[in-house]
């Protein structure tokens, strides 16, 4: 399920579930949103919810009854959320605002608003400031300058999309302009027949920047326009095809568009031009500065595609996620670029969860979704038992799921399945169960789920002993971050990285669009100690597997060699490096 309408649903039902726990609704109610939730992950883009909606059957879905049928009856052909205003009206000014801030939960939030007369983000940053919330019983310095670091890293994020959520949004828009600029053209007669201007998307959203604050496009004119007149004649289109947009979605676009223009002979130039961050530019001009003093800049190259722009640099094509430091240029210059990891590289993928802790789909069906995407392997790595906020599995469980996979095993062979476990790194930083159940496992995910608001010392020891754990065999999400949602654990991840590097400990990039971590800038330190890889998607459900494309990206942007990822293994060295 990726930017389509059920997402949609599984949002506003999220909200809703959000807003009734606010209003102090009954649990059954509560449950009762949270469940036709999952309904709707579970049956995904699989099912057409336009015409379930308009035929009055969505209440034939297991799990979404009358009441909430209507609610998505009425967002989806009415774009109505009476329902969802009706909640946020009956709650305190301000209070859906403030109850995003970490460690500010919602009586908190109302104490605040009663006492301070607080009621945004800005208000409460103020009075952090001003010590006002040390005048508050329960609140101290600690607490106090937790809640202000929260705050100001939701106002910095602010404006801001997760990539996944971008590149949604930007296949709708796309296809607007290309429409556009066709229809400018044949105004102002001013191409070929069958030359259309190419349009493309430019700057942080070509790279896959994990997050975007604007969306850039750039768009040829066509060599027989005039720049003036087409450029002119196309934005005034666009903003009027931008007002029609922002009236069917019912929320406005949350990011600014940004559109430049290029000749079609210069399109190749501006397009690398404006996808390249400002260090990746000036390393290919220290590169043609190098080769001849006298050839023209990289921004004086007249090159109508970039194939031929990189070409004239005596260079292969750089992909555009890869363009952010300028070592990807010194790369391409040694004939390396090949040695990355490529986009169809990965043979299976570790961290999945299923029904048996916080997944929507068994283990069967996240077995089949694997083999029908191709992959010769897969680890099933549900929640320990300390992890009861997601069901996490006591040891007759783990038994049980042990038992499943040797009979499904026999019956799918010809992919093989991995017994792994996502344990819970303790407050002391020793692993859920004791090592006779750990042994058991083929491979063990180790993650921090509790206590995040430890120092940088303790966590970063905590997390280290649990890499000095034999029976660890990678790192989940390493710093913790939600991006948008969370910053990471204050930790000092170059200790952990050589720690993990002298030990064979893996550290996974976890492709979930939320998180994408660890960070692809930690890619010299990853590749100087030559640390195990693992692209995870950490799927929840079958349509989670495709996630795995993220942290595809990450790695590529990180520039991590094909040998250094382990899921480019095949199974049997999988395996051999699994027994280690």
């Amino acid at each position: 399920m990726s930017g389509s309408l059920a997402e949609s649903l599984v949002s506003l039902l999220s909200e809703m579930k959000t807003l009734l726990e606010l209003n102090g609704e009954n649990p059954f109610k509560i449950r009762a949103f949270a469940k036709a939730a999952d309904a709707i992950v579970a049956a995904g883009d699989a099912e057409d919810w336009q015409l379930r909606a308009e035929e009055g059957r969505l209440t034939e879905i297991p799990g979404i009854g009358k009441g909430i049928s209507q609610v998505l009856v009425d967002f989806m052909i009415g774009k109505q959320t009476d329902a969802r205003d009706e909640l946020e009206r009956s709650l305190p000014l301000g209070l859906t605002e403030l109850v995003k801030v970490p460690g500010l939960g919602s009586k908190k939030a109302i104490q605040v608003i009663e006492e301070l007369d607080i009621h945004s983000l800005a208000e409460l940053e103020y009075a952090c400031i001003e010590n006002r919330l040390l005048k508050l019983k329960g609140f101290g310095v600690k607490a106090q300058d937790r809640i202000l670091e929260g705050v100001r890293f939701l106002l910095q994020t602010s404006g801001h999309l997760k990539l996944s959520d971008a590149l949604s949004l930007s296949e709708s828009l796309i296809a607007v302009l290309r429409l556009l600029a066709e229809d400018v053209m044949s105004k102002e007669k001013s191409g070929g027949p069958g030359a259309l201007p190419r349009v493309s998307e430019t700057g942080a959203l070509r790279r896959r920047l994990e997050t975007l604050s604007e969306l850039d496009y750039l768009v040829e004119i066509p060599e027989k326009a005039e720049p003036h007149e087409f450029e002119s004649h196309f934005r005034s289109r666009w903003s009027e095809e931008l007002g029609k947009l922002n009236e069917k979605t019912a929320e406005k676009i949350p990011l600014p568009v940004r559109l430049s223009f290029a000749r079609e002979s210069r399109f190749g130039t501006l397009l690398a031009q404006s996808t390249a961050t400002q260090e990746s530019w000036a390393a290919l001009e220290k590169l043609a500065f190098k080769k001849d003093s006298s050839e023209p800049q990289p921004s004086q190259i007249v090159a109508s595609t970039e194939e031929l722009f990189f070409e004239k640099l005596s260079l292969p094509w750089i992909s555009p996620e890869m363009r952010e430091t300028g070592e990807e240029v010194g790369i391409a210059k040694a004939g390396k670029l090949g040695s990355i990891l490529g986009w169809n590289d990965l043979q299976g993928c570790f961290h999945n969860h299923t029904t048996r802790s916080d997944g929507v789909a068994t283990l069967e069906e996240m077995v089949l979704a694997a083999k029908a995407r191709g992959m010769k392997y897969i680890g099933i790595s549900d929640h320990s038992k300390s992890a009861f906020y997601a069901q996490g599995l006591l040891e007759d469980a783990l038994t049980a799921q042990q038992n499943e996979i040797r009979v499904l095993q026999d019956k799918h062979p010809e992919i093989k399945i991995f017994f792994g476990i996502e344990s819970d790194i303790l407050a002391d930083g020793s692993l859920d169960y004791e090592d006779a159940v750990l042994k058991k496992f083929d491979f063990v995910i180790a993650s921090v789920h509790s206590r995040f608001q430890m120092d940088r010392t303790t966590m970063t020891e905590r997390i280290l002993q649990a890499v000095r754990n034999p029976r660890t065999t990678m790192l989940g999400h390493l710093t913790g971050r939600i991006l948008l949602g969370r910053k990471g654990y204050d930790l000092e991840i170059e200790r952990i990285i050589r720690e993990c590097g002298s030990r064979g400990v893996g550290i996974e990039i976890n492709g979930n669009p939320a998180r994408l971590d660890i960070d692809w800038r930690w890619g010299p330190e990853l590749r100087r100690e030559n640390v195990m890889v693992s692209v995870n998607p950490d799927a929840h459900d079958t349509s989670g597997l495709d996630d795995i494309k993220y942290g595809v990206c990450v790695a590529r942007k990180a520039l991590l060699p094909r040998e250094q990822v382990l899921n480019t293994r095949n199974t049997t060295d999988v395996e051999k490096w699994l027994a280690r």
